[in-house]
C-alpha cells in the first residue's frame, strides 16, 4: 500500500444497500491504504445494509434526503445546494460519482461548482429504464455537460463505456477501465459451507439453481420464475434459491404462487455471506434485462457455478469454461441449457485462476484506485 501520510477524502455517490456497486465500493474501502478516507452521498435517510461496515471503516454517511420531496424541480434545487455546500464544507479531493444513468452528472455538476479539483464520472450501467420521460429526454445534454465538468472516466465494461459517456470520449478512448475486483479466495469451493447452508434450508437432495440481485426490474425476476418453472417441470427435485431485498419483492413472491411454484422458491433475503450461499447452488442463473457488467456472475464463476447468462450480458464475463450464454427470452431455452449442466452438479472446478487471469482479483482494483487517488490529490 501507499505510504504517502497525507489524508485523501473521496466521497462516493453510491449507495449503501446491498447490491454490487455498494459491496465493491465498501470492500474497496476494508482494502485500501488507510490514508484514503471514504464517505458516502445518498439521497434518502434510511438504514442501510452496510451503513454500520462502511462507518466502521472510518466513513461518514453523508445523507442529502429529497426522498419525500415530489416536485421534481424543487428536489433538484434542494439537492444542487445542498451538494454544493457538503463539498465545499468537507473539502474533499476526489468526488467519485458511481452512475448508473448520465444524469447523475448533476452531482458532478455540484463538485465542478464547489471547487472539487478531481471529478470521477464511474459508470457502472449500460442501460436504464426510463421512468421521467422528460428528465430522459435531456440525456444528450446530460452528456455534453460531462465534457465541461469530469476531470476523468471510468468504466466497469467497454458497452457501460459506449451508454454513459459523450461520444468523443467514448470514440477516442479517453477512460479507464477499473475492473470490479472480487476477493477471489473466499469463493474456493468449500464443502463445509456447502452442506451447512443446504441442511439449514432443508434442501440436502435438492437440484438448487440460485440468483443473486435486488428485485428491481433490471434484474428480471419475472422471468427467472417462467425459466425455473419450465425446468421443474422437467426436474422436479429442484428449488430456486433468490437472495436479495428491493421493492418488487412481494409481487415476485405472488407470481411465484400464482404459477404453482411457491413450495419450491426460496426467498432467501439478504446476508453478509454470498460466498457461502453460492457454495449451496448448484447453478447460477442471471438474465437482467441490462447491465453494465454483473459482478456477481463473475463471483459465481470463481465459485465454480455453472453461470447461465442472457445475451444481455457483456462479454467482459466470459472468462471461465463455466459462462453460458442463452439467447433470447425462451423459456425452453433456458430450461434446456439448466438440464444440460444437472449430470456435473456434483463436479465444481476450480475457476479462482481464471479470473485472476482476467483481472477481476480485489487487490488488483484497490491498488488501481489508490494510485490514482492518491496522485490526483497531489496535483
Amino acid at each position: 500500500m501507499n505510504d504517502n501520510k497525507k489524508t485523501v477524502k473521496v466521497i462516493h455517490m453510491a449507495p449503501l444497500g446491498s447490491g454490487g456497486i455498494s459491496k465493491l465500493t465498501v470492500t474497496i474501502n476494508e482494502l485500501i491504504a488507510d490514508n484514503i478516507q471514504f464517505d458516502y452521498l445518498v439521497f434518502r435517510n434510511k438504514k442501510e445494509f452496510l451503513e454500520n461496515k462502511a462507518i466502521s471503516l472510518g466513513g461518514k454517511k453523508q445523507v442529502i434526503d429529497v426522498a419525500n420531496i415530489k416536485n421534481d424541480f424543487l428536489k433538484f434545487f434542494i439537492k444542487m445546494r445542498a451538494m454544493v455546500n457538503l463539498f465545499k464544507r468537507e473539502q474533499y479531493d476526489v468526488v467519485h460519482v458511481d452512475a448508473s444513468t448520465p444524469y447523475d452528472v448533476m452531482v458532478a455538476i455540484a463538485a465542478k461548482i464547489a471547487g472539487v479539483p478531481t471529478i470521477v464520472m464511474h459508470s457502472h450501467n449500460d442501460n436504464f429504464r426510463s421512468q421521467k420521460p422528460l428528465r430522459d429526454a435531456f440525456i444528450p445534454v446530460y452528456k455534453l455537460l460531462m465534457k465541461v465538468v469530469i476531470t476523468d472516466y471510468f468504466t466497469i465494461s467497454e458497452k457501460s463505456a459506449k451508454f454513459m459517456f459523450p461520444k468523443s470520449v467514448y470514440k477516442s478512448g479517453n477512460y479507464t477501465l477499473v475492473k470490479n475486483g472480487i476477493d477471489v479466495e473466499q469463493y474456493a469451493y468449500n464443502k463445509e459451507a456447502r452442506n451447512r447452508i443446504r441442511e439449514e434450508l432443508g434442501i440436502q437432495d435438492k437440484i438448487v439453481v440460485g440468483h443473486v440481485g435486488r428485485f428491481v426490474y433490471q434484474k428480471n425476476h419475472d422471468f427467472i420464475l417462467k425459466a425455473f418453472a419450465e425446468f421443474h417441470k422437467r426436474c422436479m427435485n429442484s428449488v430456486l434459491l433468490l437472495v436479495g431485498e428491493g421493492e418488487l419483492l412481494q409481487s415476485i413472491q405472488d407470481k411465484a404462487k400464482n404459477i404453482g411454484i411457491a413450495d419450491s422458491v426460496i426467498f432467501y433475503g439478504v446476508t453478509y455471506d454470498i460466498p457461502s450461499v453460492l457454495q449451496a447452488m448448484d447453478m447460477f442463473i442471471f438474465p437482467s434485462r441490462f447491465e453494465g457488467l454483473g459482478i456477481v456472475a463473475i463471483e459465481a464463476q470463481a465459485a465454480g457455478l455453472p453461470t447461465i447468462c442472457a445475451d444481455t450480458i457483456v462479454d467482459e464475463v466470459d472468462i471461465t469454461p463455466k459462462f453460458i450464454r442463452v439467447h433470447g427470452w425462451n423459456s425452453n431455452d433456458w430450461a434446456d441449457q439448466m438440464m444440460k449442466v444437472v449430470p456435473d452438479c456434483d463436479k465444481r472446478s476450480d475457476c479462482r485462476a481464471e479470473v485472476i487471469d482476467a483481472g477481476y482479483d480485489i487487490r488488483t482494483t484497490v491498488r488501481q484506485l489508490e494510485d490514482f487517488y492518491v496522485s490526483s490529490a497531489l496535483k
